[in-house]
């Protein structure tokens, strides 16, 4: 399970100081060559109309928001940040052409704009234009190492490239950044765990580990992960207050995952009743139906284990866990 849960957009934080440090001065025949110039992140300020869209989008009154943004742009078509906000109230409505021709445009009339930039990468990213949002995201980020947001994206993006060292640093720096958020360290271990780095995964998935009581779907991904790094046992306490705390029927992927914690911690009476529950709220899953009959045949319920297998097998005739539940209906036959 690779944890997101979203991809970071930046919305327009209030304007804040900037100081810029000029050389001082000296003789022009003495004096070193200059280093280029460094270029200072912008944060536009917001007029009070496109502040009362800002608030207005934050309580979910988008089309309100959008009214009050085409206004403000009819007013002034040079306003960045009214062309940002107006790309978030398109992404809400789900016009996502709409949205990336706004943020373009913020960034064209302020190419200094960090946030614009991070959200045009995340928009080309989720369209599957990789290269033109890694672009864009790494200007964000060259522009605003301190931006959180971009440094992740970009780590998403580096990572879905294949290029995991530079994705590793980037989620290293969105944690430094954002030390109580444990989605970026989780994602960093689940990419640590596919490199085959367990105790570097295992280290990032401790650290997550408080700070997901309470959220189902976060505690999935941790006990997951323990259970992938080889440790079990560290996985069922995660995943059982993770089930103390789900709502009625709890979700089938919590009851699977624990259920495998169980089966690699070797309590083999546990795992075939977690994983039955499981079974029997989405009978037609070839994975936990090709699970439940591993679990069985490991127990010795041979017969009943053939059932399963086969019924997995059905169900997924041309897909994955056809071949595997074929293969271990063979070694039952032997």
């Amino acid at each position: 399970m690779k944890i997101v849960d979203g991809p970071l957009r930046r919305w327009p934080a209030p304007i804040a100081l900037l100081i810029v440090l000029s050389a001082g001065c000296g003789s022009a025949h003495n004096a070193p060559p200059r280093p280029p110039p460094v270029e200072v992140v912008s944060r536009p300020a917001a007029s009070p109309d496109v502040l009362r869209a800002e608030r207005l989008l934050a309580e979910g009154k988008v089309d309100e928001a959008k009214r009050i943004l085409e206004q403000a742009l009819d007013a002034d078509p040079n306003d960045a940040r009214a062309w940002l906000d107006v790309g978030l109230a398109h992404e809400e409505t789900g016009d996502f052409a709409a949205a990336e021709k706004s943020y373009r445009r913020a960034t064209e009339i302020d190419g200094n704009f960090a946030e614009a930039f991070n959200n045009l990468g995340v928009l080309l990213r989720e369209g599957g234009k990789l290269a033109e949002a890694t672009t864009m995201l790494e200007r964000a980020v060259a522009l605003d190492p301190q931006l959180t947001a971009a440094r992740f994206n970009l780590g998403l993006a580096y990572e879905e490239q294949g290029k995991l060292a530079a994705s590793e640093r980037e989620y290293l720096a969105t944690i430094d950044g954002l030390p109580s958020d444990p989605v970026p360290r989780i994602n960093l271990a689940m990419m640590l765990l596919d490199m085959g780095r367990r105790e570097d995964a295992a280290v990032q998935l401790r650290a997550a580990r408080p700070m997901v009581r309470g959220d189902v779907l976060l505690s999935i991904a941790v006990g997951e992960g323990f259970r992938r790094s080889g440790l079990p046992e560290e996985a069922v306490p995660v995943l059982r207050t993770a089930l103390s705390q789900a709502p009625e029927p709890p979700p089938t992927e919590l009851l699977a995952e624990l259920a495998l914690a169980y089966y690699a911690s070797g309590d083999l009476d546990a795992a075939e009743a977690t994983m039955r529950r499981a079974v029997g709220q989405n009978e037609l899953d070839p994975a936990l139906q090709y699970a439940y009959g591993s679990i069985l045949a490991r127990q010795g319920q041979l017969g009943k284990a053939r059932a399963h297998l086969r019924r997995a097998a059905k169900l997924d005739p041309d897909g994955p866990y056809a071949d595997r539940a074929r293969a271990r209906l063979e070694v039952l036959k032997e």
